[in-house]
């Protein structure tokens, strides 16, 4: 019984430590996974993307965690120009925050939400939702944010003509506090903001003010990239004045500057641009050659320019080269709608992969639940039967060691109670010798003796059922006789302890009275009650509350005497 209950206990013990180093496992690798994110996220955004997509099923993880990846998720694929017109999780995200006043994350989420709506091309809701961002942000300290949050504003009221002065000014806001968070990047691109909206309202010196400082700040920080975009923002500014010199400067000091072979792709391109609007063919045809030289992976690029040679070489009639270059320009441009179709296509054929295994593996955790449920009830049904034959068990053992107990009293009784009669006289005549003699000692010892052997009293078998029938089971002690003995002995004493506290129980009462005889002790009286020493106790401690024993001292025939003497 002992080594099952040992081996019940160590089973449990093991599976829930199995439980909870598993669930402390998978917190870890999240949480490292999620801090991994967060350092790349503005240098290596394609990286921290790849990052999170090792978190094969993100609807296994906690409400935080699921919150969290989330909003690093949208954080992400719009750094990574993904399109993310369709992650309207990020406004269940930002309410989660919002609720627990968490600002930092709240204002963050606020702000993607504007994002996605910006987007979606829905300028209304962008604005409210930019707007709504911007108060949470107030509630923080992160500068950076502010400055997206205003420069994104900005943006917009651009883009959709909503109000330029307004987003000239979110843009001045935003400058300010790209300058508190020492972030120099998006300072310089808002300043380039602000000269395209001066730009777009034909106020050209303002635009081109703008445009310069931006172009300082670029090369007093150097910042290569921005270097060259800058100088590639101004060229096209100079092209469209008409200021074709100047342009080319621009494009040519990008072009220098330039280390990606895109980006320099793209600056030869607008070189020849600058010169078909001078009709100088020629030169925009040695730009454009150059520009296909270098090969880049980028076919809406190369669409454009072989759009560029076609329109020259149709104008100066040269059909033959016009058709050549169309058809370059008609191959890349089906290539371009069938890799998107294509792109789709797999994308929702990933999704249907995704929800595939996601309802695989689902079906796994079921099946995996439900054997850990039946393994769970079968251990808690165990567990109850161990328990209940453990009670049982202990139970048996006490009751038993008391029977052995009480059969060595008994005999002990009876050889005293020998000997007193031996010795008999009338002062001998005590109450405990009436009650020996009323409960027939000297008969039921002998029958425990004859009835009972060694063995039995050793190991227990059929010793109390045995010792119950001999003892309780013939002639019974006559309670009403011997009560009458009693109380006669104690000229009435019992009968006013009776009428002084009618509410004790039967058995509150015959302890009571066997209490009060001061050669009585516990296992003398649980023998003439049939109960346990335990039992007596407990009666005894009843008794006392009853009658109003509060000093654990205090006896109980001198209390009653003082009683009933009216002390």
């Amino acid at each position: 019984m002992k080594t099952f209950i040992k081996f019940t206990d160590s089973l449990l013990f093991f599976l829930c430590l199995i439980f909870f180093f598993s669930c402390s496992n998978r917190t870890g690798n999240i949480q490292e996974i999620f801090t991994k994110v967060e350092n790349m996220l503005e240098q290596q955004p394609d990286s921290a993307l790849h990052l999170l997509q090792f978190i094969l099923f993100p609807e296994e993880l906690n409400k935080k965690q699921s919150n969290k990846y989330n909003l690093f998720l949208t954080q992400v694929r719009d750094k990574c120009d993904k399109d993310i017109t369709a992650d309207t999780v990020i406004f269940a995200v930002k309410d989660y925050y919002v609720q627990r006043k968490d600002y930092p994350n709240a204002a963050l989420a606020a702000f993607y939400c504007g994002r996605v709506l910006h987007e979606q091309k829905n300028a209304d809701k962008a604005t409210t939702a930019y707007l709504e961002a911007a108060d949470l942000a107030g509630k923080t300290d992160n500068y950076n944010l502010k400055g997206l949050i205003q420069g994104n504003l900005g943006i917009l009221y651009c883009e959709h003509s909503l109000d330029r002065k307004k987003a000239i000014a979110m843009s001045k806001n935003a400058v300010e506090m790209y300058d508190k968070a020492q972030n120099h990047k998006n300072k310089i691109n808002a300043l380039s903001t602000i000269g395209n909206c001066f730009l777009i309202e034909n106020e050209i010196d303002s635009a081109f003010y703008y445009y310069n400082l931006s172009l300082i700040f670029a090369d007093s920080f150097k910042i290569v990239d921005i270097q060259s975009k800058v100088r590639q923002n101004i060229g096209v500014a100079y092209r469209e004045k008409g200021d074709y010199k100047k342009s080319k400067e621009l494009f040519r000091e990008a072009l220098s500057l330039s280390i990606d072979s895109v980006e320099q792709a793209r600056i030869l391109i607008n070189i020849a641009k600058v010169y078909i609007h001078e009709i100088k063919k020629d030169s925009a045809k040695i730009y454009l050659n150059q520009a296909l030289l270098i090969h880049v992976e980028d076919p809406k690029l190369i669409r454009s320019l072989y759009y560029l040679l076609f329109t020259i070489e149709e104008k100066e009639q040269h059909h033959s080269e016009a058709l050549r270059y169309h058809k370059e320009y008609y191959r890349l441009t089906t290539e371009i709608l069938y890799t998107e179709r294509n792109n789709n296509v797999l994308e929702i054929q990933g999704k249907y992969d995704f929800e595939k295994l996601k309802n695989s593996k689902n079906k796994e955790i079921i099946k995996q639940k439900n054997t850990l449920n039946v393994i769970s009830l079968i251990l808690f049904v165990a567990c109850i039967i161990t328990l209940l034959y453990y009670l049982k068990y202990h139970r048996t053992e006490k009751c038993l060691s008391e029977t052995k107990q009480s059969v060595i009293n008994l005999e002990k009784l009876a050889n005293d109670y020998e000997k007193q009669v031996k010795d008999y006289s009338e002062e001998n005549q005590s109450v405990r010798n009436i009650l020996l003699q009323h409960f027939e000692i000297l008969k039921k010892a002998a029958l425990i003796k004859n009835e009972i052997n060694e063995d039995e009293r050793k190991s227990g078998q059929n010793l109390i059922k045995k010792f119950n029938k001999i003892v309780y089971g013939q002639n019974d002690l006559d309670w009403g006789k011997l009560y009458q003995t009693l109380n006669t002995l104690s000229n009435g004493f019992y009968d006013k302890a009776r009428e002084k506290y009618p509410k004790l129980t039967e058995l509150e009462f015959r302890v009571c009275c066997l209490s009060c005889e001061t050669d009585l002790n516990d296992t003398d009286i649980s023998l003439f009650i049939g109960k346990s020493i335990d039992m007596v106790r407990r009666l005894r401690s009843d008794l006392r509350k009853k009658i109003g024993i509060t000093s654990a001292k205090q006896k109980i025939r001198p209390f009653l005497e003082d009683i009933f003497a009216g002390k």
